[in-house]
């Protein structure tokens, strides 16, 4: 407005003077009776004069003294009317404007919110992960990216079309506070994008302003990680020693790996068989971020290793050692990749570890091929490659934060998978088996609470007690188990893992389930509808009307 102050007044100014002068002067009416026009009158041929559309003189023929003062003002009316519209087209291109207008649009967008929700910082491949992953299971999110295209975009898509999202800097306390960070139905935030200081900025800052909101946070770095850590984020999240623990867990149990990858897989995706790592000699091209953690677990599963670098104060620290690229045959060669087992390409270039690949498979095809990925566009060329495990940051972190999220009991879970014998993970996979049909299962919490609770409260007093197997077969008369798996059982402090069919449940319980999505709605269908959960418990269908039930009851 303050831009615009000089060009309205400037146009108000002539109008207004322009009308007043077509009154002053006088002129003839048809039958030559001299006359004034009205202050309507030559308002509206202003009007006209200005927009250049001339519908001709009103009321009458004007006379020559008329003209001449048409003619004097002509000029100055079509300069004003095209300054003011010039400078309002030049407003409405200006950047500034158009961020003023962004930004406005959006805080009233996170505004109208009701819902509880995210604020994702960063919408690159691991950001569109998770906001997808988010509204997947309706939970709403918000968005801070830092460039403009890239929010553009996601306005040209039908699935992120709807979610507010603004240009501009996530660390800046004030972008953060405009997405909702103050608001009482933010649940969260997590810091997604490719820089590290930029992630542990917006930790910091969360954690001072809402202490008490989760922070989620990506870290490559392991300084900034502990930093993280020393703070109170809530998880922060490396993607290449994630990936590194899972190969090392695949190295001592392939069983408790495979099940592992089952229950973190996207739902509905085959179901990977037994991944068996050799024990031998190991190759690692690539000694950075990623190769320093795969060498770590390598040398704690008492392995031997050769590192093939082209910086030689990479390779200080280990015994075999080959300075080179290796993406050439005689370093590989050189490095004994007749006689190793694996190989690792973990170089920070897609093209590079694509080479390192296909160039090891043709000196020895019998090699176990490990392989870092970096961007999204080249997952087909890493699938078609023929590694045996890709390293998909992208997807590691996403999938990570997304079990955080959204079923917390998971990750209890897969600690407890961890820590057992494989005799556990075995029982698991056996179960899980049964039911999966091949394909990876969806992953849901359980809450009796609620409706629910008032439900099981409703079945327990007519009956002796309401147990698993209650609610995990169908509540139709053939009382069909349905196709899931009860992971754990959460009591107050108390967990339970496996349970049984007979296991009694109580109001409040919560419960973690793998299955067919299927399974979830029938088993919510039982819960939420009392003559079908007693039904389940007593093992006979009862009747609907209350009269019926109580004449059922006295019988």
């Amino acid at each position: 407005m303050r831009r615009m102050r000089t060009p309205l007044i400037v146009l108000v100014l002539v109008y207004f003077f322009s009308t007043l002068a077509m009154v002053t002067v006088p002129g003839v009416d048809a039958a030559g009776v001299p006359y004034r026009m009205t202050f309507l009158d030559a308002a509206y041929f202003m009007a006209i004069l200005q927009s250049t559309i001339g519908f001709g003189e009103i009321p009458y023929s004007f006379t020559p003294a008329q003209r001449m003062l048409v003619y004097a003002l002509l000029l100055p009316n079509v300069v004003a009317w095209l300054y003011s519209i010039g400078t309002l087209l030049g407003l409405f291109l200006d950047k500034q404007f158009q961020a003023a207008f962004h930004r406005s649009r959006f805080s009233r967008q996170v505004r109208w919110l009701k819902e509880p929700f995210f604020i994702v910082c960063g919408f690159g491949n691991t950001g569109s992960m998770i906001v997808s992953g988010l509204l997947a299971r309706g939970i709403r999110a918000v968005v801070i990216e830092r460039d403009e295209n890239t929010v553009r975009l996601m306005s040209l898509e039908s699935q992120h079309a709807r979610v507010p999202a603004l240009a501009g800097r996530a660390r800046d306390r004030h972008m953060l506070e405009l997405a909702g960070l103050q608001r009482e139905n933010c649940r969260g935030v997590i810091a997604s994008t490719n820089d590290d200081h930029s992630n542990l900025t917006i930790a910091i800052t969360v954690k001072l302003l809402r202490p008490e909101l989760i922070v989620l946070a990506r870290s490559e770095n392991q300084r900034v990680s502990d930093n993280m850590a020393s703070f109170g984020t809530d998880s922060v999240i490396d993607p290449y020693r994630i990936f590194a623990q899972r190969f090392s867990l695949a190295l001592s149990s392939p069983i408790k790996y495979l099940v592992q990858d089952w229950l973190i897989c996207v739902p509905g995706s085959e179901l990977r068989e037994v991944v068996k790592p050799p024990t031998g000699c190991w190759i690692v091209c690539g000694n950075g971020r990623f190769g320093t953690r795969m060498t770590e677990q390598l040398q704690a599963s008492g392995l031997p290793y050769t590192v093939v670098d082209v910086h030689a104060d990479r390779l200080i620290d280990h015994e075999l050692t080959v300075l080179g690229r290796g993406t050439q045959a005689h370093t590989l060669k050189e490095a004994g990749v007749i006689s190793a087992v694996g190989i690792i390409a973990a170089t920070g270039d897609d093209v590079d570890n694509l080479s390192i690949v296909m160039t090891a498979k043709q000196l020895n095809p019998d090699l176990f091929v490990i392989a870092r990925q970096e961007r999204r566009q080249n997952e087909e060329l890493f699938d078609a490659s023929g590694a045996d495990l890709v390293a998909r940051r992208s997807l590691i972190v996403a999938r990570r934060i997304l079990s955080i999220v959204t079923t917390p009991l998971l990750q209890a879970f897969l600690q407890h998978l961890i820590r057992s014998d494989d005799e556990f993970a075995e029982h698991t996979a056996t179960r899980l088996k049964a039911v999966l049909n091949d394909r990876a299962p969806n992953i849901w919490v359980l809450a009796l609470e609620g409706d629910i609770a008032d439900n099981v409260r409703f079945a327990l007093a007519r009956s002796r007690n309401v147990q698993l197997e209650h609610i995990s077969h169908s509540s139709s008369e053939d009382y069909q188990p349905l196709p899931c798996v009860c992971l754990s059982l959460e009591r107050g402090a108390q967990r339970l893992f496996l349970p049984g069919p007979e296991t009694e449940l109580q109001a409040n319980d919560r419960l973690l389930f793998a299955g067919r999505d299927n399974a979830r709605k029938q088993m919510l269908w039982t819960l939420r509808d009392s003559h079908s959960l007693l039904g389940n418990v007593t093992g006979k269908q009862l009747p609907r009307g209350a009269l019926w039930r109580w004449l059922s009851d006295r019988k």
